[in-house]
């Protein structure tokens, strides 16, 4: 008896010990696999990817969310299904920037059967005719922090490195640093030795393209029947106060936008806010949105990014910069706007088109 009993204590730590392993090397155990094979039974869902805790929370805690009772945990990511009107949706956090918001992204539509992607939250904003507490929802997408930086003494009229290769390019255009020095007198041009970066288009390998065989894009556009859609909520009413004494100074609005922009940078400098909307027409600034783009442009799912505006990115205004202030509003009214177009989406009108 003893024997058996030792007998199986081993068995039990055997299986444990594989199960870990397995996880550990990013294999899906079985318990975790039949989950999903169940849950794809269910689908498809409307992939729901948002950046932060405290932009998921409001949506878990809105009347329109109904949670059902399966939720998966994978690779440290955690995935909550449940239903918005009539619309399933799975919902996933991706943690802060670009890395996170890509890594989970590609989970999300490699494990689940996904027919398309909404990612919400909020942003700093570069648009001086936009507002804090405005919903942005941009056309199109681009990563702003994958540069050639070019050495000192060089400028627009030489060659980058490796861009004969096709690598590099000096299409889209550049920043010169030495236009934004201080306090030099006496003279009539100046340089900088940080000098000149040069923005760069991502490389990228569609599923509808041949392996191995690079594409390269910079505004990745987003769906365009869901953005159609998106100008349907530009009057809906949204939240303009955190309470009886903290207001907005103006009511906020849903505005579809030409452009928004993403890098792994917390944007608070006025100079380099100005630099790029007047050198890209960008709306609103974050860190992950341009990640969810481009992954849902590689997989050929459709998707829209939806983004309150929380800061002017180092702007200032009458409010200030007071992120952390609107931080919370801002929050709630990109989950209000996100809810008001799934349902939009899960109208006949839309669904037969």
């Amino acid at each position: 008896m003893a024997i058996s009993k030792l007998f199986l204590s081993l068995v039990l730590v055997f299986l444990v010990l594989i199960t870990t392993l397995e996880e550990a090397n990013g294999a899906i155990s079985g318990k975790t696999r039949k989950l999903i094979d169940m849950a794809n039974k269910k689908g498809p869902y409307l992939g729901l990817v948002i950046p932060n805790l405290f932009e998921m929370n409001p949506l878990l805690q809105h009347p329109s969310y109904k949670p059902g009772d399966l939720t998966i945990d994978y690779a440290g990511r955690r995935f909550r299904f449940g239903h918005i009107d009539n619309q399933p949706v799975v919902l996933v956090m991706t943690g802060l920037a670009m890395l996170n918001a890509g890594i989970t992204t590609q989970l999300l539509l490699a494990l689940f059967n996904v027919k398309g992607v909404v990612h919400y939250g909020i942003a700093g904003n570069a648009n001086p005719s936009l507002n804090i507490g405005d919903v942005a929802i941009p056309q199109y997408w681009a990563h702003t922090a994958l540069w050639n930086w070019q050495r000192y003494g060089d400028g627009a009229e030489n060659e980058l490195p490796l861009e004969v290769n096709g690598d590099y390019t000096r299409d889209i255009g550049y920043l010169k640093i030495s236009e934004y020095n201080v306090n030099v007198t006496n003279c009539n041009s100046h340089n900088n030795l940080l000098n000149n970066i040069w923005y760069q288009p991502e490389e990228v390998f569609p599923v509808f393209g041949t392996p191995e065989e690079r594409q390269h894009i910079f505004w990745v556009p987003v769906d365009p029947r869901y953005y159609a859609i998106a100008k349907t909520l530009e009057g809906l009413k949204l939240e303009g106060c955190l309470n009886a004494t903290t207001c907005l100074s103006h009511p906020p609005k849903v505005t579809r936008v030409h452009r928004g922009t993403s890098a792994s940078i917390y944007l608070d400098n006025a100079a380099y806010r100005s630099f790029i909307y007047n050198k890209f027409d960008v709306s609103p600034v974050e860190m992950e949105s341009a990640a969810v783009a481009l992954i849902c442009y590689q997989q050929n799912v459709p998707y829209i990014v939806i983004r309150a505006l929380s800061d002017m990115a180092g702007g200032g205004t009458s409010e200030s910069n007071e992120a952390s202030t609107f931080i919370t509003l801002a929050a709630t009214n990109s989950v209000e706007v996100t809810v008001q177009f799934i349902k939009q989406l899960s109208t006949k009108k839309y669904q037969d088109a």
